[in-house]
Formats: C-alpha cells, structure tokens, sequence
C-alpha cells in the first residue's frame, strides 16, 4: 500500500487521532514539492518504525487512512564513527542512511582539518531525512553533536563489536574479519579524516580493544571509506538475515 506512495517524514507528536496535522512549512512542501492536491495521498512515517498511508485534507492536516503495524528496528545496530573530512560529509550522511546505519557520530581527531561547527549537525539531521524518505526507512538514524574522537574512542560500551578501519595492507580485511566473528547485535566502525588516524588515536583504541581493520589495498578517500565499509557490513549481516525490510 505505502510503500508505492511517495514518503514524508513527521514528528510523532504531529499524529493526533486519525489526522496528522502539519505546519505552513510542511504544506508549502506538500504541496509545492511532491505536488499534492486535498485528496491526494502520502506515506507518513515518524522515524520510529510506523507507517501511515495518509489522504491531504482541505486544512492543515493528513486525515490516516491506513496504518501498518510497527515493524521492529533493524539488526545488526551501526554506528559509524566518521572524522569529519574537509568536505562531502553531507553525502556520507544520505549514503550512510541509504546503507542502513543507525547512529552517525561526527568526529575531530588529531588531522582533522575542519573545526566543529555546531549549525551543520541540524542541517545533516535534514539529509537524514530526506534519505530515509527516499530509500523507504522506516528507521530514521540518529545524528550525534560533533565530539572528539580521543572520547568516543575510549567511551564506546565495550559490548559493540569495534573496529577501526586503518590503511595498513598487512592488517586483516574487513569482510574475513567479520565474516569470522560470532553473531554480533551492535557494531561499531571508526573511519579518520584526510590522513586516517593518528599513531596515538591507533594505540589508544587498540588499549580499549579495538580491532584494527583494512578495507583492501586501494588508499580510499575520506568520504568513500564509510561507504565501502558499511556496504562490506550489510552483505555480511544479509548472509546472517539479522537485518529485516
């Protein structure tokens, strides 16, 4: 049913009853973007798993249709942990929505050479949008604040599978490496700036168990190691069938 109409993303908080009701903003993108006409239906979703087929109505509102049931959150959960590259992060962001990941944790490390800007993390939570929209998510992938990769490296639950994906030829591939590890249910991939990682950012996430990776023996630019990385992760876990539609 939904799945054949074009998608629109919306606060929880805006379902109330049968009608989600929206904003000036929002009609102005219903009806100047996708074009909708009162009568004319959408999918809704609210980024939590819930799936609406919704008729425009004359007011400021979507009058419910049809719900589907709640599908549960996908498996394995991922989180990429990205040095944030001097530029094209706003594309790692709608692939790495495409391919399914669900927390993004934006980092500064030692070669960073962009400073945090704390604006720029509204303005991906809006890509992230538009990518679970367009790539039928029902699941929208968590943003988080800029940090320092030093913290997130030492803070991360020791519960995840972790790696740090290093261009080092001698160390073993991500796909075997994975490929050999028990069943996991959280996992977390760490990818540098320009330069990679630091020799200390290396030895302070191999001390909190870390494992070392490589995604092959091609050097991979900033902006497309995430995306090799996340894709060699899917094929692993669809193997696995943890990841469900």
């Amino acid at each position: 049913m939904a799945r054949e109409l074009r998608r629109l993303w919306m606060p929880p908080e805006q379902l109330q009853g049968d009608r989600w009701v929206f904003n000036p903003e929002q009609r102005h993108y219903l009806q100047r973007v996708l074009r909708l006409k009162p009568g004319d239906r959408c999918a809704v979703i609210d980024g939590r798993g819930g799936l609406w087929t919704a008729e425009l109505g004359d007011r400021e509102q979507l009058i419910v249709v049809e719900a589907a049931p709640v599908v549960p959150p996908p498996q394995p959960r991922l989180t990429l942990i990205q040095g944030l590259p001097k530029q094209g992060f706003d594309e790692v962001i709608r692939q790495a929505t495409e391919l399914g990941v669900t927390t993004i944790q934006p980092v500064i490390s030692d070669r960073s050479q962009v400073r945090a800007e704390a604006q720029k993390v509204d303005r991906w939570r809006k890509i992230a949008i538009e990518a679970s929209e367009q790539s039928e998510r029902l699941y929208l992938p968590q943003i988080e604040p800029i940090r320092s990769g030093a913290d997130v490296i030492a803070q991360t639950s020791s519960d995840s599978l972790r790696c740090i994906c290093l261009a080092r030829r001698s160390l073993p591939n991500l796909l075997p490496w994975l490929q050999a590890q028990p069943a996991w249910t959280d996992l977390a991939i760490a990818i540098g700036p320009e330069g990679g990682w630091s020799d200390a950012e290396i030895e302070q996430a191999i001390a909190a168990g870390w494992s070392p990776v490589s995604l092959g023996t091609s050097i991979l630019r900033a902006v497309t190691a995430p995306i090799v990385a996340l894709s060699v992760v899917q094929a692993v876990a669809a193997t696995r069938r943890w990841i469900t539609d």
